[in-house]
């Protein structure tokens, strides 16, 4: 079933094509396959099929999908997490390996990043921190807001890095972050993330630079593990 509902906002063009995107990162449908109709686009959405043009004319321009001559919409391949850029920063998740590709990546930047955190901390950071932290214990029985917790957390070590260019790269790639976030905190529950979560916040408390950054490290490398040992018929869907 689809989870699209109709929309109410003066940006329609633009909610539309959110929408779409959404779906078709999450895997709705598949490459090759074909999109419902304009007529039923418009439907779902409430909208006119002038908006419904315009937000897959955008999706087009993005790669994502493609039309056929009197055929339809189809979606186009896009799943390679190598032909990411900042310019098309939407992934379709499909499988453990492009989520341990994510996690290594996070593992090189974000040993480094919490480094120099450590670094310029103030107790007001750790407070942040710490009410993140609760987020993540309150919304363990809901995996969106637990994920988003998750990645809060994460992004606010970034910003405490005081360092821009850090902080900017995080945004460019949120998107990818976020849905991978989200299919870890699905495949693999939450009390692993909540124990190193703690054990972070307790080593940059103590001041400890070594200590935060192998926590980090041991944290995203444990993930890594536990990913691998799933296997890829274990992927969340």
């Amino acid at each position: 079933m689809h989870d699209i509902q109709k929309i109410k906002t003066k940006s329609l063009r633009t909610q539309v094509y959110v929408k779409l995107k959404e779906q078709l990162m999450r895997g709705i449908w598949k490459e090759g396959e074909k999109l419902p109709s304009e007529h039923e686009l418009c439907a779902m959405f409430g909208v006119s099929r002038v908006t419904v043009r315009a937000a897959l004319q955008q999706l087009e321009i993005l790669g994502l999908v493609g039309t056929k001559q009197g055929g339809g919409t189809f979606v186009k391949h896009f799943s390679s997490i190598e032909q990411v850029d900042t310019f098309h920063p939407l992934i379709q998740i499909q499988k453990n390996q492009d989520l341990i590709t994510i996690l290594e990546y996070r593992k090189i930047i974000e040993k480094g990043t919490i480094g120099l955190a450590q670094e310029k901390i103030t107790p007001e950071d750790i407070h942040s921190l710490e009410r993140i932290y609760q987020n993540m214990v309150d919304s363990v029985e809901n995996i969106k807001a637990h994920s988003e917790a998750d990645l809060a957390f994460h992004y606010r070590i970034a910003e405490i890095s005081r360092n821009s260019i850090i902080i900017k790269v995080y945004g460019l790639i949120n998107e990818i972050l976020s849905v991978a976030m989200t299919d870890i905190v699905r495949l693999l529950g939450h009390k692993m993330g909540l124990k190193y979560h703690q054990d972070i916040i307790s080593a940059l408390k103590n001041g400890d630079k070594a200590k935060s950054e192998a926590v980090m490290e041991e944290h995203i490398e444990a993930t890594i593990l536990e990913i691998q040992k799933c296997g890829e018929a274990e992927f969340p869907v």
